[in-house]
């Protein structure tokens, strides 16, 4: 990439992945998890953190030895051939979750919101916000998501707060009364949505700020706590075997707040965080799969052709695609989540060791050239 001004901060950076992994890991994992571990789906979370931790020493790694970007420092060495073959699984991940993420929104506002409104006009409505974001450019997404980030925040500290007297904490008990399985099967969820963060690496050309190893516990200890908080208080408050049959357990965590007797219903508050991580997350994977095919980025913002491309032919899925909601969640559950699982981690490996020949490549070619100089 060429003309690129670092303009994120570190703060920004991580505003933009816990709002757009957080929806992943709050709303579409915790129903899988659920369903993989049961009531030991918590005890899946709390074992996959640790694992988490090692994993982003690798990508601490990656960070540190290539400052002008993972991906750019391949193109620069390898040429372009290597650099579409590594980034052609990537390119896949985003636009695919980007399908599922707008796809799974449209099913839940037609089911609790929009129920007498055509799903095209939402489609349609959704894709244009969507775009509008993405041709905003990096700069202007990271400043609302840090503007979003607030009060998805404060809202989600409500909502735990005011429900402290809907649970039983009797219900997370016992643990693993079925064997380890359920929580090993929990683990391979958990870590779909937490080895997200390997998508800083994509991110890395635009940062001022040296990305440290603190920000990368940060990072995950907030996307395990997005994950650990709503599907705990939805077995407390539910029970494991309700909670399982809901599709959305943390939007039913909504439904049931009331603050005395005459306020309820305040589970529009759930919309507004629904919308912005959709919104974020959306926005964010389509320009990076954009950057991908742009050599050269003024102003963090894509060409104008590329991203109507890219979202008509996400229009295209959404409206040709026609799956019925319950092997959509299935398909989910049995092929996407772990498959994502896999490829973080074999992502996460790969490009470890690539990022070590690269240096240990460079060590022996400044060796011999400063032999030569000496020679002659």
């Amino acid at each position: 990439m060429k003309n690129l001004v670092k303009i994120l901060i570190i703060g920004q950076l991580l505003f933009l992945l816990i709002l757009s992994t957080g929806l992943l890991n709050h709303v579409l994992l915790i129903p899988s998890l659920l369903q993989a571990s049961g009531r030991d789906s918590w005890v899946s979370v709390l074992v996959s953190y640790p694992v988490a931790l090692l994993l982003i020493v690798c990508i601490y790694y990656i960070a540190k030895h290539t400052r002008e970007g993972f991906f750019a420092a391949v193109r620069k060495r390898f040429g372009s051939i290597m650099y579409y073959i590594l980034g052609a699984p990537v390119i896949l991940f985003l636009i695919v979750s980007s399908y599922i993420t707008l796809k799974d929104l449209i099913i839940w506002l037609n089911a609790y919101f929009l129920a007498d409104t055509p799903q095209l006009l939402i489609t349609i409505l959704l894709i244009i916000v969507c775009f509008i974001v993405t041709l905003a450019g990096i700069k202007h997404m990271a400043i609302s998501a840090g503007m979003l980030f607030l009060f998805v925040v404060l809202f989600g500290t409500f909502i735990a707060l005011t429900n402290t007297t809907q649970k039983d904490p009797s219900l997370l008990f016992p643990i693993m009364s079925n064997g380890t399985m359920p929580v090993a099967k929990g683990m391979i969820y958990t870590l779909s949505g937490l080895l997200e963060v390997y998508l800083i690496v994509l991110l890395q050309p635009y940062m001022q700020d040296t990305l440290k190893m603190k920000h990368l516990i940060i990072l995950v200890t907030f996307l395990a706590i997005l994950i650990l908080g709503p599907l705990s208080a939805a077995i407390m408050e539910f029970g494991p075997t309700e909670a399982n049959n809901m599709r959305y357990p943390a939007y039913e965590e909504w439904r049931i707040l009331s603050i005395g007797e005459y306020i309820s219903h305040l589970d529009f508050f759930a919309l507004y965080q629904w919308l912005s991580g959709a919104i974020i997350r959306v926005g964010l994977f389509m320009f990076l799969a954009g950057a991908f095919f742009t050599k050269k980025i003024q102003h963090y913002k894509l060409n104008l052709f590329l991203v109507i491309f890219l979202y008509m032919s996400l229009l295209f899925a959404l409206l040709m695609l026609k799956i019925e909601t319950y092997f959509f969640y299935e398909w989910l559950y049995r092929y996407f989540f772990p498959a994502c699982m896999i490829f973080f981690v074999g992502q996460i490996l790969l490009s470890t060791l690539i990022v070590i020949f690269m240096k240990k490549r460079g060590s022996s070619d400044d060796r011999t050239k400063t032999e030569l100089d000496t020679s002659s």
